[in-house]
């Protein structure tokens, strides 16, 4: 399977789960009243879902563990849809914010600073999620597909 047929798939199995994991919160809070708090996690565990996904159907395409280099490759450019995807969010949130209050409140050059550090370890982890989670994806596959063959020799 090519880099770019995982990427896309990556993308779209990213960008659904956004959309269903937003309306069911969206649902949540219009007909239950139940708010979801902080849902800073979710976004790590929608990354792992994905990625793992591309891990598995990588090993049952091509019947093989991902090889390290092309791994980290379609990791390295998972990574860049999944940060395209959180800054289109991010700009929606910040123009939503800038017709409703004006500013963003990061007058200072050292909160700019705080912000970006953040920004960059936020991308460093899921980068490496997104690589740990290809290849804990791929070795469950084929345990699966080792278990399938043992019980048809068995």
């Amino acid at each position: 399977m090519s880099t770019g047929a995982l990427v896309l798939r990556y993308a779209g199995s990213l960008i659904l789960g956004m959309v269903v994991l937003n309306v069911v919160f969206l649902l949540l809070e219009t007909y239950f009243k139940l708010s979801p708090g902080n849902m800073a996690a979710m976004g790590i565990f929608l990354i792992w879902g994905a990625a793992s996904w591309v891990g598995q159907l990588w090993f049952l395409r091509e019947l093989a563990r991902p090889e390290s280099g092309r791994a980290w490759t379609v990791a390295a450019l998972c990574a860049l849809v999944t940060y395209l995807v959180q800054a289109a969010f991010v700009l929606l949130a910040a123009a939503a914010a800038l017709s409703e209050f004006g500013n963003l409140g990061l007058s200072r050059g050292s909160d700019r600073m705080i912000i970006l550090g953040v920004f960059v370890a936020v991308a460093v982890l899921e980068f490496l999620v997104i690589r740990l989670a290809i290849g804990v994806g791929a070795k469950g596959a084929e345990r699966r597909a080792q278990r399938q063959a043992a019980k048809a020799g068995a």
